[in-house]
């Protein structure tokens, strides 16, 4: 293997990444090219879009904090960043309850298939021309009761001391898109709701971007354990 400049590279990372983890130091041991080169995939959305640190660190906890992903170390890191950029736990506690609603999206969707199947009611039969085009409109056909309850759910899930409407749509953006759970229909609606905010393509595009480097926690999972066998 070719010789690195390992200082380098942490010092890179750390750069980028704001940042030095343990598991960063076994995969720097092992290979460097690749936590340098991950180092630019994961710095790249960070600082590319126009969002401010504060932001950037609130869609970080939201994406740790998911259930799909629950990832306490990051969770408590990215919180600690927030609240150091200027975050109010108004602005964490709006995330917070934004992760609870992320279900709502494949419950719709799942609804709706059987809504297509089964029927709108017992006994009738229905296709998907019968059900509205918009994703909410239909869980609304299919379960007016659930819907109600789910409006109510969200309308307690702003405080209006924390995040402005642009960034909750935002990070409803970042929850809709990411891999751990990807929710293409709400994903879509939540692009139209922030198109009609104004909200700028470049940060939605970051914020899009952003979920993807969540995988490397994996990798730092991974090379964790592998560490621990090498050395019992």
């Amino acid at each position: 293997m070719a010789e690195w400049d390992t200082a380098a590279v942490e010092a890179l990372y750390r750069q980028e990444r704001g940042y030095w983890r343990p598991w960063n130091a076994q995969l720097l041991a092992r290979r460097p090219a690749f936590l340098q080169a991950y180092a630019h995939y994961a710095g790249y959305p960070a600082r590319s879009g126009g969002l401010s640190e504060r932001m950037v660190e609130l869609v970080y906890v939201a994406l740790d904090a998911s259930a799909s992903h629950l990832f306490a170390s990051g969770l408590k890191l990215h919180m600690q960043k927030a609240l150091a950029c200027g975050a109010s736990d108004d602005d964490l506690l709006d995330v917070l309850t934004l992760v609870c609603l992320q279900g709502a999206g494949a419950t719709a969707a799942a609804l709706n298939e059987v809504a297509q199947v089964y029927g709108l009611l017992p006994g009738a039969e229905t296709t998907g021309e019968d059900l509205p085009p918009d994703l909410w409109a239909r869980l609304q056909a299919i379960d007016p009761a659930y819907f109600e309850h789910l409006q109510t759910l969200a309308s307690t899930a702003e405080s209006g001391q924390g995040l402005s409407a642009g960034e909750r749509c935002l990070i409803t953006i970042a929850l809709h898109a990411c891999f751990t759970a990807c929710q293409p229909e709400a994903l879509r609606a939540a692009l139209q709701q922030a198109h009609g905010l104004g909200v700028a393509r470049d940060a939605v595009v970051q914020v899009v971007q952003m979920g993807a480097h969540l995988a490397v926690h994996g990798t730092a999972l991974g090379i964790t354990v592998l560490a621990e066998l090498d050395a019992a």
